[in-house]
Formats: C-alpha cells, structure tokens, sequence
C-alpha cells in the first residue's frame, strides 16, 4: 500500500473513530496500536534492589525515572538479552517542576552486578548478563535510584525514525566530519548538516576522536534534534510515526502508563531539556580499572550525591548504606583511587 493511501486511511479511520465512538474508541484504536510492541518483563519494586532509604527519601516526590537502553549488535528489530547496553540513559518524567531530563551513566563503570551474577564488571554487562531486568537492578543497586520501568531500542531503531521525521539537524565540528568522511551515506560539512538515519546512527557512535562522554553528549544532540522535529508534527502525524517504530521497541511500560505519560509531557517545558552525565567530572573522575577495564570512580558515593542532586533536587541526599559499603568493598577489590 503506498504511504499517501496508508496515511489517508489512518486519517480517516481516526476521525470515524472519534467522531462516532468519542473516547472510549480512540483509546481502543490506540491501544490497539501499541499492542503491536513487545512488551517486556514486569519488574516489581521489591526484586527491583531498590535500597529502603530510597523509597522513603523519595515518596514525596511526584516524579518517574525510566530506564533507556540502547542494545548494540542486535539481530532484528527489538535486539536480544545478549546485547550490551551500549547508551544506557535514565529519563526521568519531572511532574512537579514540569521538566524532563536525560541522564547518560558511563557504560563502562564498573560495579557490583546484583541479583545471579553478584560479580563485579561494567554497566553495560549487567544487560548482556541478564537482560533490561538485571540491568535496572544494577542502576537502582549502584545509585540508589527507583526504577522499575525501562525502555529498549535497537540501534535500527534510531535510524528509522531519524528517516521518518525526515532527517535531523545537527551542527557538527570539523574533527567530526572528519570521522565521518566515508562512513555516510551523504556528504557532510563543518556546520549545520541535516542527517538521515544512517548518517545519525554513524554520528551517535563516534568516541575516538575524543571520548565515551562526549559521544554521551552527540547521542543527546540527536534525542533533542528529534524531539524539535516531532514538536511540529500534528497528531495523525505522531500516530502514524509511532506505529511504524512499534517494531523496533521492547518496554514493560503499559498501555495505560504510556498514555498518560504522553499526555503529561504535553505539560511540560520540552524546549529545555535538562541533561547530565555520571560521572560528572567525567574522565576527571574515573581511572582505569586494575585488572577489568572499564574505569573506576574516584568517589561512588559522591556520584550518587550529585545524581540524586540532579534528578530530584535533593542537595542533602545521605547514600545508602548499601552504596558506602559498596565503595568501600570495590577500593579493597582494585585498589585506591589514584589520578
């Protein structure tokens, strides 16, 4: 079917429902819609390693933190459990202040992996070892955060919907076209380039012409470039971008907590997106760890401190007793931090 008839018939379709059935059948055609995306594993908040002294430090805060995975090497639209989670993000859905904000984590920290494995490796090994499950526990165990509800795109996933909204703009530096010179499908430039998919895609994973934490920051560059594209399109147009990217997405989200979540953000300042990274001292902070790789941070306690500063404006957030004996246990492992 071409697109012009697919997209007549959807409008259609929509303006039938509403008109004739009112609410109750727009939210079954939606619905129907987001069932063609796989759902994942519910994760409870008593197997989720949620520290006690979190849930109470932060019941009075109306405010939701989703896990977002990046799965590398997938083999179709949605990736496997053995998938690394090469861009590990926490997004975090502000209701009382309104704001959304993105928080990359450093892939390569290591840490304690709870739950079967109880070993230490890097962030990212924790979704290679037991899927987006274990890989929550891990952040909620390290960081003392709350989450139980995450998100898993493929890196396929990216550039289709990169090609959907028509390419992005994004502004790139001349060592940067110069990685990207022969890896394109499109010429770029120093400057404004408007990027397809692919081109995207090959943009977000550049890192060795500077770093893991700046390529933190391209990958974000790329998430506001887009959310500036669908901030324009109207809502047949939403409907219909949605339903092409069902395929490529896995969450334990459901219907009706995706649907009210969309309809909050309608509320909320989307032209200032808030983004951070932990480590925030950023290779200031971390060295390379003896005998593992990845990299160990000069204090876990204060990266959790500054999280929670960040996340839920907490500036006098007392770490778990769980992440100070943490520390203490990963030190006597691998040695003192040295810089």
């Amino acid at each position: 079917m071409k697109k012009g008839v697919k997209t007549g018939l959807l409008v259609l379709a929509v303006i039938l429902l509403i008109g004739s059935c009112g609410y109750s059948a727009a939210n079954w055609a939606m619905d129907s819609m987001l069932n063609k995306m796989e759902h994942g594993e519910i994760i409870e908040s008593d197997t989720a390693a949620i520290a006690p002294e979190v849930s109470e430090a932060v019941k009075e805060r109306k405010l939701v933190n989703i896990a977002l995975f990046g799965a590398d090497n997938s083999q179709g639209p949605t990736g496997t459990d053995e998938d690394r989670s090469d861009a590990m993000k926490i997004v975090s859905l502000d209701f009382d202040n309104k704001k959304l904000k993105i928080t990359s984590i450093e892939r390569d920290v290591v840490v304690w992996i709870p739950g079967d494995h109880q070993k230490y490796g890097h962030f990212n090994w924790a979704y290679w070892f037991g899927g987006a499950a274990l890989a929550v526990q891990t952040l909620n165990y390290n960081l003392d955060l709350d989450i139980t509800q995450y998100v898993t795109f493929s890196f396929n996933a990216v550039e289709k919907l990169v090609d959907l909204i028509g390419g992005v703009d994004i502004d790139l530096t001349a060592k940067e076209v110069g990685a990207l010179r022969g890896n394109t499908k499109n010429s770029v430039h120093t400057g404004v380039n408007t990027l397809n998919g692919y081109d995207a895609m090959m943009y977000c994973r550049q890192r060795y012409i500077d770093s893991d934490f700046v390529r933190m920051d391209r990958q974000n560059n790329v998430i506001n470039a887009i959310i500036a594209k669908l901030k324009h399109k109207n809502i047949l147009e939403l409907m219909e971008i949605v339903n092409d990217m069902l395929p490529y997405i896995t969450t334990n989200l459901t219907n009706s907590e995706i649907k009210e979540y969309l309809v909050s953000l309608l509320s909320f300042d989307l032209t200032n997106i808030e983004t951070y990274k932990e480590p925030s001292g950023e290779y200031d902070d971390i060295m390379r760890c003896p005998g593992l790789g990845g990299y160990l941070v000069r204090s876990y306690s204060d990266m959790v401190r500054h999280l929670h500063a960040n996340i839920y404006g907490d500036e006098d957030y007392q770490p778990s007793q769980t992440v100070m004996d943490n520390e203490e246990k990963t030190y006597k492992t691998y040695g003192e931090f040295k810089k």
